[in-house]
């Protein structure tokens, strides 16, 4: 997102540069002859070579790789529309031309939908930046016949001056902007890009953890400038400005609840959570408020159509500005996602401003006074409760909290009134890591989804008799699986994230009290793997799919061919594929199926305590005596799989395909 609000600017600077200094026809000559250039740049996938070697930088190399891949034909796209919508105005003075902005995020809006639906389902990567090309290559032939539709208008006069552009008739308001309104256009779009991401950030780490949440975001603040564009009559200041303050006391109540269950009784709640379908909504109807009183005052004040590339450059400098904030500037200033507390904040200000504004109007001063004061301290009560009770959950038995690039992870403690319960659990988001107890005759005691009569307890149970092991483990959490080393054992850990393993080395004590030889390897562990050597690994583990954000590239039918080479043949591998919302159990056993590999399903079922949760682990191994003669034979369960079904490949994959219908 922060790369292409940024580029959004840049191809909007460039095109009110070259409006300035250009008549329509050499705009559309100069602009038409860098697209043929930009052509050269295409297909537009990234070479491998864009590999990283470790897990530094991400931000940086991600903006990097896509300026080069992608950058320029984006920053023409961009300018394309403005310079259109322009043009039209040169030739067609009595129409305006901003509903083809509305036009144009409708298309943005299909492209968004379609893309898990239609796009993703039947195209392979490589077959998608080919279609994209070609749509692109259609785009330039498509400006070389309005490049000879302008030349031809030209020569017959019927272009005018964009300076003497006139008001075309009918009800939309236009008007010679003020400071104050240049000022209006830039802020209000940088508050909404700014809750844009902070919204989608809260709600898909925080709230729900749920896969393709974060497209109803990203419509919804599309649907507002569809809204807003398409004409004067669908913005209605005063009944906007006060849904938004409704629906985020709405939040501020349902955050409150949340809370209070949560933290009740300093223990881990496993239920009596609240039904996810009414927060979800309520948290995104109060995105849809805000956006539309951030869009909608910004066009009740668009400029003449002279100054429209004008309104949309300081549209897109607005944007840009909320992405860097929140991409980049308020994960070095806060631990959580803070600037979700301070854009309700803000919008709740604002809110409370257009309501006066419109509702009111010009009132006896000293009435106005007394209602304004009113109003300002019913504003700052409702702050000072939501940024109090805000702060005291991000808090509550969390220490440290901790955030980067990756999202936000705290160590919190539980049950610190019983014993025999009291501990520490890793979070990323709402998403448990790991468990440990604080008692010392427990603290090495394997927990969490790695108990002993898991799946993963199974396997070393069987593999124990073989004598000292090799284990390799993707996926660090808070080193749980220490715990089952012995002397003579050597575990290599592969963990991406530095701050996971910052936090399991300084909150919790499994790497430091295992029996064996711990390695610990940073950066992506695909990316390691490939780099090394046959390792030998009598073990392998892959545990890093409980979240949403699940990291397909460890889960293709190369990554699967590049764990077997470092498995022996004799030995095992474990996928631990528990997850609420994706069936991930039938992505590996069509793996395991294809290469005619044994596997068995283990699942275990939760307590009521945090030292033992829910978890699915899926075993293969190429030797059929191991899995059905040990514990893991009479524990596993029946895994049905169709011959058909598809196996994900590092271009094909897909994981709408995958949803599970309940999460039960």
């Amino acid at each position: 997102m922060l790369f292409f609000q940024t580029m959004l600017l840049a191809g909007y600077a460039y095109a009110a540069i070259l409006v300035k200094v250009n008549r329509p026809l050499q705009q559309a000559v100069v602009h038409f002859s860098i697209l043929v250039i930009s052509l050269f740049f295409l297909p537009i996938d990234p070479s491998d070579v864009w590999k990283p070697i470790d897990g530094d930088y991400p931000t940086a190399r991600i903006l990097f790789m896509l300026m080069v891949c992608i950058g320029l034909p984006y920053f023409l796209l961009a300018a394309t529309s403005t310079l259109i919508q322009t043009w039209i105005a040169s030739v067609r003075p009595g129409k305006s031309p901003y509903r083809l902005y509305t036009l144009s995020n409708i298309g943005s809006l299909g492209a968004l939908l379609s893309y898990p639906l239609c796009v993703e389902p039947t195209l392979n990567t490589q077959q998608q930046g080919w279609v994209w090309s070609a749509g692109f290559v259609l785009l330039v032939v498509g400006l070389c016949a309005l490049v000879f539709q302008l030349w031809y208008l030209n020569s017959s006069g019927e272009i005018i001056d964009q300076e003497c552009t006139t008001q075309p008739p009918g009800k939309e308001h236009f008007h010679e902007p003020s400071w104050q309104d240049r000022v209006t256009w830039f802020l209000l779009p940088a508050l909404g890009s700014a809750m844009l991401l902070s919204v989608t950030n809260y709600l898909c780490q925080d709230v729900a953890v749920i896969p393709f949440l974060w497209v109803a975001p990203l419509s919804i603040y599309l649907i507002s400038f569809i809204i807003c564009f398409d004409g004067d009559s669908w913005y209605r200041p005063r009944w906007f400005s006060f849904g938004t303050v409704v629906s985020i006391i709405g939040v501020i109540f349902l955050s409150t609840m949340e809370f209070i269950q949560r933290y009740n009784g300093n223990k881990l709640a496993h239920s009596a959570q609240q039904d996810i379908r009414l927060v979800v909504g309520i948290y995104l109807s109060m995105f849809f408020f805000i956006c539309m009183l951030c869009h909608g005052e910004t066009v009740k004040r668009k400029p003449s159509l002279h100054r429209l590339s004008e309104f949309y450059l300081t549209i897109a400098g607005g944007g840009a500005l909320g992405a860097i904030v929140v991409t980049i500037i308020c994960p070095i200033l806060f631990s959580t996602y803070l600037e979700f507390n301070i854009g309700i904040g803000l919008s709740l200000l604002l809110a409370f401003g257009i309501f006066i504004q419109n509702a009111y109007g010009p009132l006896p001063a000293s009435y106005s006074r007394r209602m304004q004061l009113f109003l300002f301290g019913l504003t700052l009560s409702v702050l000072v409760i939501a940024f109090g009770q805000w702060w005291v959950s991000d808090q509550s038995n969390a220490h440290p909290q901790v955030r980067n690039f990756y999202g936000t992870l705290s160590v919190r403690e539980f049950s610190a009134d019983e014993p025999e319960h009291h501990g520490v659990a890793l979070f990323h988001g709402t998403t448990m890591h790991g468990f440990q107890f604080k008692s010392p005759t427990q603290h090495n005691q394997p927990t969490a989804y790695f108990t002993e009569d898991s799946g993963v307890g199974m396997a070393f149970a069987a593999m124990r008799p073989r004598g000292s092991l090799k284990i390799g483990v993707v996926g660090l959490g808070i080193g749980t699986l220490a715990a089952y080393g012995k002397p003579g054992d050597s575990i290599r850990f592969y963990e991406i994230n530095p701050l996971v393993v910052k936090l399991a080395q300084q909150s919790f004590t499994f790497l430091q009290n295992s029996a064996a030889t711990i390695e610990i390897v940073p950066g992506d562990a695909r990316l390691s793997l490939e780099r090394e050597a046959s390792l030998g690994f009598d073990l392998l583990i892959l545990d890093a799919f409980s979240s949403d954000a699940v990291p397909v590239h460890l889960l293709t039918d190369e990554a699967v061919e590049l764990y077997l080479k470092h498995v022996k043949s004799s030995g095992l591998i474990a996928f631990q594929v528990t997850n609420r919302h994706l069936d991930l159990v039938s992505v590996v056993a069509r793996h395991a199926q294809k290469r005619r590999y044994h596997s068995a399903l283990i699942r275990q079922d939760q307590s009521v305590y945090s030292e033992k949760t829910p978890s699915v682990w899926f075993l293969m191994t190429q030797e059929s005596n191991f899995l059905s003669g040990t514990q893991i034979g009479d524990a596993k369960s029946t895994i049905s799989i169709e011959s058909t079904a598809p196996v994900w490949t590092d271009n094909h994959h897909n994981l709408f395909q995958i949803l599970k219908v309940s999460n039960r």
